[in-house]
């Protein structure tokens, strides 16, 4: 190459060069996000409550005056109607809570995945985006039931696949269960405590202390000092229908509906049981008990011979005895005990130690859920927990119940078993009262190229803000980070 064919480079204006690197930027990303959108995640945002409490439509945030407990209740997509209440605490009971001075927030906004499904199907309870059979321009969200070539029925509550009970893990019971009572949210108006105390038991800043100093037994004092759950109070009970024995099981009423017909609650026996407790002295015991109603199971920690032991109605099955390592005191261990789908599931720092399918309490041969709903089971007290010889706090308090399945319209999948073929899913929304889901659909099923993909996060929640500047004002959306989550 000749010199002559060298020219010299004239410089860019610094200006120039930095206004042409903004804009191929601006466009660099507004491509990128267009690639990524088209062909990796895309946004949607939730209008309806069928997946309430897990993913939130329109809805107003709520905080009971009382006890302090946030929760939400569902408003009507149509702006120009509102929800004024009154509605009903979930934790402590308190009734007639206005909403009317309380704002409207948009319903939760999901990044989904798409294509997720391209090289795996969905996994049984699992949330997934998809077309609406019935009318495929909308996308719903609801939770993957039934699968290819699978037999589905909804029978007293639960999910039976090819007549076989179907059963959640700890982290699908983490993803559908919901708060009963939590001690963590106590009345502040004199409200009696859900919670009956023995001897030696006092209430802390965060939970339960028991002192063995302080403990009088009665009758053999190696005998465990409880605490028991005795159920929500009758006078805070939206439901006049319901017994004051039957306040022991919890209903499955949802704050998010608002005060619906008590006559279509039925009670819920899935019950689970989760705290965090740290043992400080002693060589005693401290015990957790479940019971349906028909059995009673119990799960007893020997703190001197670091040892977890199972009864069974008060009869230990010695074989099950599991060892314990690490250090037993001065810090806190987290227990999760249920009994969700018919099975016993015991947890200790989020590892499973015993996880036990029990017989089923209802079997018809066609679903009834009166079976469930005036069921003649022994009304013993469902949940407790207990210490011996051992000084023990408790904090993080609260009692969950599972997903009560409804008959829905009852068109597919109820009276009945549903099949489904090769390329066919079943799903069910969580509020089951309310959501409209392959058991109500005209076309009940959801097909391979319907599935959109799978959410993964909520992301960029707001609420309404007001900005005011003199006599001016306006109404803003601001982040509400606390509404941020992964979606597991």
């Amino acid at each position: 190459m000749s010199a002559a064919e060298i020219q010299p480079v004239t410089p860019t204006p610094h200006r120039e060069s930095g206004l042409r690197y903004v804009i191929e930027s601006l466009v660099s990303l507004a491509l990128a996000v267009c690639l990524v959108r088209s062909f990796v995640v895309e946004g949607y945002i939730i209008s309806t409550g069928s997946m309430a409490p897990f993913l939130l439509g329109y809805h107003k945030q709520v905080v009971c005056p009382d006890c302090r407990l946030p929760f939400a209740v569902g408003v009507p997509v149509d702006s120009e109607a509102e929800t004024n209440g009154p509605v009903a605490c979930p934790n402590c009971g308190q009734v007639h809570i206005d909403l009317s001075f309380v704002p409207r927030n948009e319903g939760d906004q999901l990044l989904v995945q798409k294509f997720a499904y391209l090289f795996r199907r969905p996994k049984r309870w699992e949330v997934v985006v998809f077309q609406n059979p019935n009318q495929p321009t909308q996308a719903y969200v609801k939770r993957v039931i039934g699968l290819p070539d699978e037999e589905i029925q909804v029978r007293a509550g639960d999910v039976w696949i090819n007549g076989e009970l179907a059963r959640k893990s700890l982290a699908e019971q983490r993803s559908t269960r919901m708060v009963v009572s939590s001690l963590k949210y106590q009345s502040q108006n004199g409200a009696e405590l859900r919670w009956q105390m023995g001897s030696g038991w006092k209430i802390s800043s965060d939970g339960f202390e028991f002192d063995p100093e302080r403990a009088v037994w009665i009758g053999d004092a190696a005998s465990l000092i409880s605490v028991t759950y005795r159920g929500a109070t009758p006078n805070h009970s939206s439901s006049s229908s319901v017994t004051e024995a039957a306040q022991l099981w919890p209903t499955d009423e949802y704050a998010y509906n608002g005060l619906n017909d008590s006559t279509q609650r039925y009670r819920v026996r899935d019950l689970m049981l989760a705290m965090q407790f740290e043992l400080h002295s002693g060589r005693g015991e401290m015990a957790w008990a479940l019971s349906d109603g028909a059995q009673t199971f119990e799960v007893s920690l020997a703190a001197g011979e670091r040892e977890l032991r199972l009864f069974v109605d008060g009869l230990e099955e010695p074989e099950l005895r599991v060892k314990l390592s690490g250090s037993m005191w001065q810090r806190k261990r987290l227990v999760e005990m249920s009994l969700f789908d018919r099975q016993l599931l015991f947890a200790l720092d989020g590892e499973v130690i015993y996880q036990r399918p029990l017989e089923p309490l209802v079997l018809p041969a066609k679903n009834s859920d009166d079976a469930a709903k005036n069921s003649t089971l022994e009304d013993v007290g469902p949940v407790r927990f207990g210490a011996q010889n051992l000084h023990v706090s408790v904090s993080d308090l609260t009692l969950y119940r599972d997903v009560y399945y409804t008959r829905g319209d009852g068109r597919h999948g109820v009276n009945e078993p549903y099949r489904l073929s090769s390329d066919e899913y079943f799903f069910l929304g969580d509020n089951s009262p309310v959501s409209l889901d392959s058991r109500s659909w005209t076309n009940a099923v959801v097909r391979d190229h319907m599935l959109i993909g799978k959410p993964f996060l909520v992301h960029l929640p707001s609420r309404p803000g007001r900005v005011k500047l003199g006599s001016a004002e306006w109404h803003i959306r601001v982040p509400d980070w606390g509404r941020i989550r992964y979606i597991r």
